[in-house]
């Protein structure tokens, strides 16, 4: 026997579904498709509340697997964009601050 559901279960409500983030202009980021492909920042912040680059800003309250993919992939290219030892040792600071933050130790 088979079940089909009277709605499609992964298809979110914009309406209703988390948002990812905010630009600096402060527009809501609600879709994974309107996740930026930042340049390395010039400028980040670590917080227990939130992760900011140059504006950009991402609450942890909305923290989901396709954000976490999405920081993973651009933290990953920042260094291969800039592989010196010192853009290397920074990135890695903002991934253990941001680790850190996730897991309530900031």
């Amino acid at each position: 026997m088979k079940f089909e559901p009277p709605f499609e279960p992964r298809v979110p409500n914009i309406t209703t579904a988390p948002p990812f983030g905010r630009s600096p202009d402060g527009h809501w980021i609600v879709s994974a498709a309107d996740l930026p492909r930042l340049p390395i920042p010039k400028h980040a912040v670590v917080t227990k509340d939130f992760i900011e680059f140059d504006g950009w800003v991402f609450p942890y309250s909305y923290v989901s697997k396709i954000l976490l993919v999405w920081f993973q992939q651009s933290f990953l290219r920042w260094i291969k964009e800039d592989d010196r030892e010192e853009n290397k040792e920074w990135i890695n600071g903002i991934v253990e601050a941001f680790q850190d933050a996730l897991a309530g130790d900031l």
